[in-house]
């Protein structure tokens, strides 16, 4: 018997499917990105669909997931939210739906335990969610330190750093029909033995290029940094106590490497688990994804998706300093996105067993944005602004509520999450059919895509030049800021040689006029302390995690460093990413004078183009070409 679609969906499916968008106006660099990636191939690596094709392609694949009676129009209503670049599903969806491989999750993680059989079996389980384009994240902290005794035999256990190189090697042979690199996420708690050679394990530039590092801290940690106290490290084999530090030497190494190389982040694990609603039931979560957006339990996955906020905003004649975005179209396209998205994890094929059991049966999402910086310069309001912090706030708490409402909805017509009896729900009235629902992960090639800025990131640089396909280079200007320029008579292309004189941005120069520069900031023109205000202002509403890069000048000190970890944790983040420019050999993007113009997209902002020859996750710009 047919179940009785609620109000909620019902409003949104007639909405949606009351207008028609024939065909979605890509960008030149989405067409560019597209057609390598994402749009079908034959047997000779020939492309065999267009870009709308794609887009029909995924919303009836998606759409089979519902009643026979209802997958029509909601395949309607999936592909007109998509033709209108407003939401999105993450890459490996937009890939894989509807094709003979429906893998169609962004990232897992993976249990490693303390025997040769686990890690092993750990091995290839990697290595066959790589081979289908997923990334993967471990703990490797119930690994025994490295020389410690190894029962019935007369050799000595290598460690988990050699582990780290182990898994690291095996990613680079893996992509997907020759398009996508996998990535990897460490994770090594800080009261392992081997925490100081886990810290520096990225030292040797180019060394786990395929694997970002982070180290998993506690609150008592951090109070223990800044009562300037002792830390005792444990072996995890025999639960004894190894050796006692001080609290601020370990932290203090981690703060120069990170300045040095970018590695390591910080996991903050009891901010992750301050509102794990299943942390009672099954305990803590120990790992992320490999860019540190969810955090998961062993064998979950994550499933992405992206609201496109400069579709949604406001005109200027109805925005406040209360909101910027049309929050009635929010929620429509909230309504969409959770159905799309939880459809994907019915629709999609798991190579392994024990992933299939954990994605069903916790059902967690992850849905984003793209184009947060976009939308603020379109408002006149400055990324680094009290209000912009506001505006952050309402749009993360809204998102949320929208989510939830769909969620709950879902598990009207379809029933809750098969774990709900292990949650905080289990004894509600209202019980949603997702574990949780909303994440800010880099956005990398779906902002590509929507041809608009990465994420919640401020702009990169107003003109730079990146690595693309096979070694190319594109150069990419912020088409927002030249459109408002034209209006003063500025001459395009000596501005865009003084903002490649002066390092990508228009701060100080003479041309633009202070109000402009006051909106356009780049990455580096921000504070640092702004950075993870920002994040810390989404994170507030967000049940997963936010992934954001705090850019730091060539200049920045491990000092500096140690003050904006401490900033995060008390603010509440999960987790903290920072990038010294130029600390790394192979940054993809830089800043610098553009190509002619006829190498740069025509439309809105030029974004730069997530590349299959660079790293997985670039932590320059906070693109990833995993979790996109």
């Amino acid at each position: 018997m047919p179940v009785q679609t609620s109000r909620l969906f019902a409003s949104a499916l007639h909405e949606l499917r009351s207008t028609r968008t024939p065909q979605a106006a890509f960008s030149p660099n989405a067409h560019l990105l597209l057609r390598e990636r994402y749009l079908t191939r034959d047997a000779d690596g020939q492309v065999t669909e267009t870009p709308e094709a794609m887009l029909r392609r995924v919303a009836g694949a998606l759409a089979r997931a519902e009643q026979a009676d209802a997958a029509g129009p909601w395949a309607s209503a999936f592909y007109e939210v998509m033709a209108r670049l407003e939401f999105h599903p993450g890459s490996r969806t937009l890939a894989n739906a509807g094709t003979d491989q429906p893998q169609l999750a962004n990232c897992f993680v993976l249990p490693v335990e303390d025997s040769q059989a686990s890690v092993l079996r750990t091995f290839a389980e990697s290595s066959m969610v790589k081979s289908y384009g997923g990334g993967c994240g471990f703990n490797y902290s119930n690994v025994r330190p490295r020389g410690d005794k190894v029962r019935g035999t007369a050799g000595l256990a290598v460690g988990p750093v050699a582990l780290l190189k182990l898994f690291d090697d095996a990613t680079k042979l893996f992509r997907q029909r020759g398009r996508y690199e996998s990535g990897n996420m460490a994770i090594l708690d800080v009261d392992h033995p081997d925490v100081l050679e886990f810290v520096a394990a990225k030292r040797m530039d180019g060394w786990l290029s395929m694997t970002n590092i982070s180290l998993g801290v506690t609150d008592a940690f951090m109070r223990a940094v800044e009562a300037d106290a002792g830390w005792t490290l444990v072996n995890p084999r025999t639960g004894a106590a190894v050796r006692t530090l001080p609290a601020r030497e370990l932290f203090t190494a981690a703060c120069e490497l990170a300045c040095e190389t970018g590695d390591p982040g910080l996991i903050f694990l009891d901010n992750m688990n301050r509102t794990n609603p299943l942390r009672d039931s099954m305990g803590d979560i120990v790992a992320t994804n490999p860019c540190g957006e969810i955090g998961l339990y062993p064998y979950e996955a994550c499933n992405l998706g992206y609201v496109n906020l400069p579709r949604l905003l406001l005109p200027a004649d109805r925005r406040d300093g209360s909101h910027l975005f049309d929050l009635d179209r929010l929620r429509v396209v909230m309504a969409a996105g959770v159905r799309m998205i939880d459809n994907a994890i019915s629709a999609s094929w798991f190579p392994v067993p024990e992933i299939r059991e954990a994605v069903r049966g916790n059902r967690r999402i992850g849905i984003g944005v793209t184009g947060w910086a976009e939308s603020l310069a379109l408002a006149g309001v400055p990324y680094d602004s009290e209000e912009a912090l506001a505006h952050a706030t309402v749009l993360a708490r809204s998102m949320r509520e929208f989510a939830y409402d769909a969620s709950v909805a879902l598990a009207g017509e379809r029933g809750p999450f098969p774990n709900v009896h292990r949650s905080v729900w289990k004894d509600a009235e209202e019980q949603p059919r997702n574990v949780a629902l909303l994440a800010m992960p880099p956005s990398g090639n779906n902002a590509v895509i929507f041809d608009t800025s990465f994420s919640i990131e401020p702009f990169f640089a107003m003109s730079y030049t990146q690595r693309v396909f096979g070694g190319r280079q594109i150069s990419s200007v912020n088409r927002l800021l030249l459109r408002e320029l034209a209006a003063y008579g500025v001459d395009e292309a000596a501005l865009l040689s003084e903002i490649a004189d002066n390092g990508g941005g228009v701060q100080g120069l003479a041309r633009v006029p202070a109000h402009i520069q006051r909106i356009y900031k780049t990455a580096h023109d921000i504070a640092p302390t702004w950075h993870v205000r920002m994040q810390a202002a989404f994170q507030e509403h967000v049940d997963n995690a936010v992934t954001k890069t705090v850019n730091l000048p060539h200049t920045a000190t491990a000092e500096q460093v140690a003050a904006l970890y401490q900033q995060a944790w008390r603010l509440g983040c999960k987790g903290i990413t920072v990038y010294r420019d130029t600390s790394r050999a192979d940054q993809a993007i830089e800043a610098t004078r553009p190509a002619p113009a006829t190498t740069a997209p025509p439309t809105a902002t030029a974004v730069p183009v997530a590349t299959a020859d660079a790293v997985s996750c670039d932590p320059a710009d906070g693109a990833c070409a995993v979790c996109e």
